[in-house]
């Protein structure tokens, strides 16, 4: 067998594995890729109870959890994200080559772990990797530039309809606060319906739901039914969102935020030319690129 065709046997590491959310739809599309390829691939969490944690077991991949950490079997890569899972697991696994990928340049818990374990590091957006090189000891060509993976199966122009409409899919929470409060002004003043997706960890919902172009639903495995019949998108940074829509053919809107939220600046930004780079099957080509470096 060529080293090209060599199948890894990987270790994915989250704080979350339950919901529908960004880092966690990360791993879990990380995770099926993988095994449609050939790969032998373990998810660990400390946080496993939840309906992605179902689905996931369901595809025949092994989900562990924190009090069984899987300390007796050897891995090729351990594949992290966020900090204080991957401080644990670095603890456990000290012989077995690292990366770590990054998800956020506003949340600490985000913030890379700099050790000599860790080869390369994988900022989903560019601004991530400006931050990570800037703030920490980590040098450039140690982290390389790999974006979101979207199931181009679920997510594509085939049945899409365009209504008035902004889609934002996402937690209510602090963090998207301003910013769904900013959507929700926009789109009164320009008449369009304004549609929030996601689970609600907030006190503000009731406010929203005062407002007749507001429409609420809770977080969904079947989101893409709601990215196909929008107007446009809106979220913070380049997120999921975003990039689902354009490969639906709708606009987005991104919001820049701080660590507390607050608005740095928005634009509407148009359907960039090469969508397919966010496919799952070309990101997941980039990131076994990566394993085949990491193990020579």
């Amino acid at each position: 067998m060529s080293n090209q065709n060599k199948k890894f046997k990987i270790l994915l590491g989250c704080l979350f594995y339950r919901e529908f959310t960004g880092s966690e739809m990360y791993v879990y599309e990380v995770a099926k890729s993988l095994k449609e390829l050939g790969h032998d691939v373990s998810i660990i969490s400390p946080n496993v109870n939840g309906p992605l944690n179902y689905i996931t077991q369901n595809l025949g991949i092994r989900v562990f959890n924190f009090q069984q950490i899987p300390v007796q079997e050897k891995f090729d890569i351990i594949h992290t994200q966020h900090y204080p899972v991957t401080e644990e697991l670095l603890k456990h696994f000290s012989n077995t080559p690292f990366i770590s990928s990054i998800h956020s340049e506003v949340l600490s818990l985000e913030n890379p772990i700099v050790s000599e374990k860790i080869i390369k590091y994988i900022a989903i957006r560019p601004q991530i990797k400006t931050y990570i090189t800037s703030n920490f000891d980590i040098d450039e060509k140690n982290v390389e530039i790999i974006y979101n993976p979207i199931d181009q199966n679920r997510f594509n122009l085939e049945e899409t309809i365009t209504t008035n409409s902004v889609l934002f899919v996402g937690t209510l929470d602090y963090l998207r606060e301003k910013t769904i409060f900013d959507i929700l002004n926009h789109t009164k003043t320009t008449n369009q319906e304004f549609w929030l997706v996601g689970k609600n960890h907030s006190t503000y919902l009731p406010q929203l739901l005062k407002h007749p172009h507001f429409r609420y639903f809770t977080d969904t495995r079947e989101v893409e039914k709601f990215t196909k019949s929008c107007g446009e998108t809106a979220g913070i940074l380049l997120g999921r969102t975003t990039i689902e829509g354009w490969m639906c053919g709708k606009k987005g809107w991104i919001y820049d935020v701080d660590s507390r939220g607050e608005i740095i600046s928005k634009n509407l930004h148009e359907i960039p030319n090469d969508v397919e780079k966010f496919y799952s099957k070309n990101v997941i080509n980039q990131v076994v690129k990566l394993y085949h470096e990491i193990t020579k």
